[in-house]
C-alpha cells in the first residue's frame, strides 16, 4: 500500500470503495497506525484541523493534539492498540483537537480497529463539539445564577452537577456531592421509597413539581431537615438522560403559613363564639317582634304595624347572616380530615336534599360520572349544595338546567357547575367570593351573599381555587379544583 492522491491506494476495488465510503463521512476521520503515523485523513479532517491532507499523511498524530496533552498521548495510543475494540476515547475527560493555527478546539473521538495491508490501524471518528460545548456553558451560567438550588443527577441516581446555592442550602462543597446518590439529600424515614419515587418519573418524564399533595423535605449535612419544593424537569444529552430538580427551602414560607393559620384559628374562633352567642340574644328579638306583629296588628296605627314589620325582617335577616356567619367559621375550625369521598354519592345527596327547591323551579341537575376525591364528605356536600343552589336561585325566566363534570387538570380534579341563569358581568368575578357581597339591591334575591364565600373557603381548605366564568343573561360557569383520592393510581372516573 502507497501514499497516492492523499492517502493509501491499492488496485484492489475494495479499498476505492472504502475510500470513497471515509470520504463521505460527515465526520473528521483520521486512521493512524501503530507507530503514530497518520495514514489516512478526509476533507472534513482537513475542514476540522486546518491542514492540508498532504501536510498530514505521514506525520506523528500528535500534530493533532495540543502541546499539553502530547507527552501523554503515547501511552493511550498504546493501550488501545494493546486491548483494540471499537470504543469512545476519553470516555470522562474533555478532549482537545489543535488546529493548524494553533487554536484548541474541543472533541469527541471513536475509536475503531481496522485492518489494513500495513497493519493493525486505528480508525478515528472526531466530532467538534464546540457549539455543544458553548450551549453547555450557557446552561451552566444559568443553573449557577438561579436563585433556586439546582441539581442534575443521571439514569443512576447520581448527582452530576449542583450549583452555588444547592451549596448553600444543604451545607455541602460542590466536591461533595458529585457523584453522590441523590438520596443523601433525603431525610432517612423517605430513603427507601425514593428511588420508586425516581422511576416513576423515568417512566413518565416531563416537567413537573414533584410531591404534588404530599409534603417534601431534605437532608442537610448536619443532619437537619428543611421543608422543599422541587421542580424536575428530564433532559436528553448525548451522553444519556438527566433530571434537573430545582429545589426551593420553604422554610419561611411554612412559618409565615403557620402564623397565618393561628391567626385565621383565632379569628375563626371568634367568630364561632360570636355568631353562636348572638344567636339567642337575636332568637328572642325575632320570637318578640313576631308576637307583637301577631298580637298589636292593627291596634295602634299603620305606621306602628310598619315599624313593627321592618324590626321583625330585620331579625329574621340578622338570623340568617349569624347563621351564615357561624357556617363560614365552622369550614376551618370544625373541618374534618380529608378521606376518598366518591364525589357521585355526595351530589346524589344534594339533589336529593335540594329535590323541594328543584321541583318549585322546574330545575334539573345533569352530571357526567364524577370520581374519588380526597375530601371533608361534609363540606363537599355543602360545596356542591352552595353552587346548585345558587344556580337554581339566580335563574332566567326559563327553567334551570345545572350541569356538573369533572376532568382531570394536572395533579388535581377540575370541576364545573354550569348554569342557564341570569350570568353575571365579568368584572364582579372576584367580588362575588367575598364576605357579604351582593350584586342585586336587597330583597330581590334572597340569601346574605356568603355562599360563594363558604365555597371558596372549602375549596382553599382542600388546597384547590375556585373561580367563574360568565357572560350576562347566558350563564355562568364555577370551576374549583380538588385533589385526588390518594388511593387512585391514576386520574380516573
Amino acid at each position: 500500500m502507497t501514499h497516492a492522491q492523499g492517502g493509501p491506494v491499492s488496485d484492489n476495488p475494495a479499498d476505492d470503495r472504502f475510500r470513497s465510503i471515509v470520504e463521505a463521512i460527515p465526520n473528521a476521520i483520521v486512521l493512524v497506525d501503530r507507530e503514530r503515523r497518520i495514514r489516512l485523513v478526509n476533507r472534513k479532517a482537513e475542514e476540522l484541523f486546518g491542514y492540508a491532507r498532504e501536510d498530514l499523511l505521514g506525520a506523528a498524530v500528535e500534530t493533532l493534539i495540543p502541546a499539553r496533552f502530547q507527552a501523554g498521548h503515547p501511552r493511550h495510543v498504546d493501550d488501545f492498540f494493546a486491548r483494540p475494540e471499537t470504543r469512545a476515547m476519553g470516555a470522562g475527560r474533555d478532549l482537545f483537537g489543535r488546529r493548524k493555527n494553533g487554536e484548541e478546539v474541543p472533541i469527541e473521538i471513536g475509536l475503531s480497529p481496522i485492518d489494513t495491508a500495513e497493519g493493525l490501524c486505528t480508525l478515528a471518528a472526531i466530532i467538534d463539539i464546540t457549539e455543544r460545548k458553548r450551549a453547555q456553558e450557557r446552561f451552566e451560567l444559568v443553573v449557577e445564577a438561579s436563585p433556586s438550588a439546582m441539581i442534575m443527577i443521571d439514569a443512576a441516581r447520581r448527582i452530576r452537577l449542583v450549583n452555588r446555592r444547592a451549596e448553600e442550602m444543604f451545607g455541602y462543597a460542590r466536591a461533595e456531592f458529585l457523584g453522590q446518590p441523590i438520596e443523601m439529600l433525603v431525610p432517612e424515614r423517605y430513603r427507601a421509597g425514593h428511588p420508586g419515587h425516581v422511576a416513576t418519573f423515568s417512566g413518565r418524564p416531563e416537567a413537573r413539581p414533584m410531591g404534588a399533595g404530599r409534603e417534601l423535605f431534605g437532608l442537610r449535612k448536619d443532619g437537619s431537615e428543611m421543608p422543599v419544593e422541587i421542580g424536575l424537569t428530564p433532559i436528553d444529552a448525548p451522553d444519556g438522560h438527566y433530571v434537573v430538580a430545582s429545589i426551593i427551602d420553604i422554610t419561611e414560607r411554612r412559618r409565615s403559613e403557620d402564623e397565618l393559620r393561628r391567626s385565621n384559628a383565632e379569628l375563626e374562633q371568634f367568630a364561632y363564639v360570636a355568631s353562636h352567642d348572638l344567636q339567642e340574644p337575636l332568637r328572642m328579638v325575632a320570637n318578640y317582634t313576631e308576637l307583637l306583629a301577631q298580637r298589636y296588628a292593627g291596634q295602634i296605627d299603620e305606621r306602628a304595624d310598619k315599624y313593627i314589620r321592618y324590626a321583625s325582617d330585620g331579625a329574621r335577616r340578622m338570623q340568617r347572616l349569624v347563621a351564615d356567619l357561624l357556617a363560614y367559621s365552622r369550614v376551618g375550625s370544625q373541618g374534618k380530615p380529608l378521606m376518598p369521598v366518591e364525589a357521585d354519592q355526595v351530589l346524589q345527596a344534594v339533589t336529593h336534599a335540594l329535590q323541594r327547591l328543584l321541583r318549585e323551579s322546574g330545575g334539573i341537575v345533569e352530571s357526567d360520572p364524577l370520581p374519588r376525591v380526597q375530601a371533608d364528605e361534609g363540606q363537599l356536600h355543602q360545596l356542591l349544595q352552595n353552587l346548585i343552589a345558587n344556580a337554581i336561585k339566580f335563574r332566567s325566566e326559563a327553567p334551570p338546567r345545572v350541569r356538573i363534570s369533572a376532568r382531570p387538570q394536572g395533579h388535581r380534579w377540575l370541576f364545573q357547575v354550569s348554569d342557564n341563569g341570569i350570568g353575571i358581568d365579568m368584572q364582579y368575578a372576584q367580588r362575588v367570593f367575598q364576605m357579604f357581597q351582593r350584586l342585586h339591591e336587597l330583597g330581590r334575591y334572597e340569601g346574605s351573599g356568603i355562599g360563594l364565600a363558604i365555597a371558596k373557603r372549602i375549596v382553599e381548605r382542600h388546597g384547590g381555587t375556585i373561580w367563574i366564568d360568565s357572560v350576562p343573561g347566558q350563564g355562568s360557569t364555577v370551576s374549583f379544583t380538588l385533589p385526588p383520592a390518594r388511593t387512585e393510581g391514576a386520574l380516573a372516573p
